[in-house]
């Protein structure tokens, strides 16, 4: 399974930039099916602080390194597995189908549908 973190969006205080607030989503795939993850985290910063960042001179990378840091391994490791358990979910049932739809001479085509509208 691959994944990718990226960030949606971040909330600021407009006095002295302090992110509050971080929206990201988590980019999952698995042998072609797709799905992600969005969540929200609140953030507590101290402008006053030496390791302050400003918020101009924030990357992405950093803010992803803040998010992770925030949930923890033991979150992180529940939605990698929830994510997995699902992918994998609709890749038994894209690979095993209940129920195929179809016809075997290629169904109807919009001409014929057209034709039936006055």
């Amino acid at each position: 399974m691959e994944s990718n973190f990226k960030i949606a969006n971040m909330k600021r205080t407009p006095v002295d930039g302090v992110v509050i607030d971080v929206t990201f989503i988590i980019n999952f795939s698995l042998e072609g099916i797709a799905d992600r993850h969005v969540g929200s985290l609140k953030l507590v910063g101290d402008p006053s602080s030496p390791d302050f960042v400003t918020f101009n001179e924030l990357t992405e990378e950093l803010v992803i390194e803040w998010v992770k840091d925030e949930l923890g391994a033991d979150k992180l490791t529940e939605i990698f597995i929830t994510m997995e358990n699902r992918l994998q979910e609709k890749l038994d049932k894209k690979n095993n189908p209940e129920f195929i739809a179809g016809t075997p001479w290629g169904g109807i085509s919009n001409g014929f549908l057209g034709s039936l509208n006055p």
